[in-house]
């Protein structure tokens, strides 16, 4: 059942609904635009990487990210949600670095 926005008299309003996901949709715009000056990064890293022979796992980096993350976030309660979320943004890192790598590409 879904959960619905009632003014103090019970009466539904749908324009809190609209407004609360037209938020939702422009922050998950800026968050595609960040994710993709990311990934630019991220070549950048693999690049570094392929010219000093390193691995793409870094296990060390990556705990760091999280913890920071975690340490980052105001809301004790979404802490783990958060980190999760970045976990599996630098697993799609990894995965992204692995397919420059094996297909040789730079941008």
């Amino acid at each position: 059942m879904m959960a619905t926005n009632e003014n103090d008299s019970g009466a539904w309003q749908p324009n809190k609904l609209t407004a609360a996901r037209q938020q939702i949709n422009d922050i998950d715009d800026e968050i595609v635009r960040l994710l993709a000056q990311r990934f630019d990064a991220v070549t950048k890293v693999n690049e570094a990487k392929a010219a000093a022979n390193l691995p793409i796992m870094d296990r060390g980096r990556e705990d760091q990210v999280l913890d920071r993350v975690m340490g980052n976030d105001p809301n004790p309660e979404t802490r783990i949600y958060m980190r999760n979320i970045f976990a599996t943004i630098m697993k799609n890192s990894r995965d992204y670095q692995d397919y420059l790598t094996k297909t040789n590409q730079t941008h």
